[in-house]
């Protein structure tokens, strides 16, 4: 099963590479990446300044994976140097707190690996996810997915898997999916087509607000966090 699975969806990865051409390269993120393994690696052993940190950094402090939700800085005065007001995301338990720093205080970088995985199948409590090289399975709790996951998962789907020497830390969906209107409810004559929404259902069976122009048949995009419809694909 995992390889015949295997194969399908490395089919429509190759679909997808061609249609989409290269991805733009982002220099903000000190990431390194490695064709074909699906790997980014953050730099190991780094530290930093409480000053130089940015939101979405990720710290190791006191055997917890904390990633930078919130940063803020104080100007001091007159010789006080300020300090720093971080807020932090528990990586392993969602949780959130927040730490006041000096500027020079040093706080260190995680290493972490971020991979790939084609979600495969769930049975309602624990989903299944396969690696498209090494074809490597593994399972997890669907809920770790968010309360959307269920709305709005579909077979193939690339998730973004965090492990931290060697253990998974968490599983995410992409910020957006694409999906088949199935059904839509009819638009309201004399109400302008860019205003209005309408109730619409797409192939997961969720339940989605979309604009009037929106059919049965149509394909959309939807945001998985929000689950506001994004845009119709043409």
């Amino acid at each position: 099963f995992g390889r015949a699975m295997a194969a399908r969806l490395a089919l429509r990865r190759a679909a997808r590479a061609v249609g989409s051409g290269p991805a733009p390269f982002s220099s903000s993120l000190p990431w390194v990446i490695v064709p074909f393994a699906c790997v980014v690696q953050w730099s190991r052993g780094i530290t930093t300044a409480a000053n130089e940190l940015q939101v979405g950094a990720i710290v190791r402090k006191d055997g917890q994976l904390l990633q930078v939700t919130k940063h803020s800085y104080t100007q001091g005065k007159a010789r006080s140097s300020g300090n720093v007001q971080v807020e932090y995301r528990d990586l392993r338990t969602g949780g959130k707190l927040q730490e006041r720093l000096s500027p020079s205080d040093k706080v260190e970088k995680a290493s972490l690996e971020s991979e790939e995985y084609d979600y495969l199948y769930d049975d309602g409590t624990t989903a299944t996810v396969m690696h498209p090289t090494s074809f490597e399975q593994i399972e997890f709790p669907l809920a770790d997915l968010g309360p959307n996951a269920k709305r709005f998962i579909v077979e193939g789907m690339v998730l973004k898997v965090l492990s931290f020497e060697g253990k998974r830390i968490s599983t995410s969906l992409p910020d957006e999916v694409e999906l088949t209107v199935t059904e839509a409810d009819p638009s309201v004559k004399g109400e302008s087509v860019n205003n209005q929404f309408k109730s619409a259902t797409v192939e997961t069976s969720a339940a989605v607000r979309v604009p009037a122009f929106v059919e049965a048949g149509d394909r959309i995009v939807v945001h998985t966090e929000t689950g506001e419809f994004v845009r119709r694909v043409r």
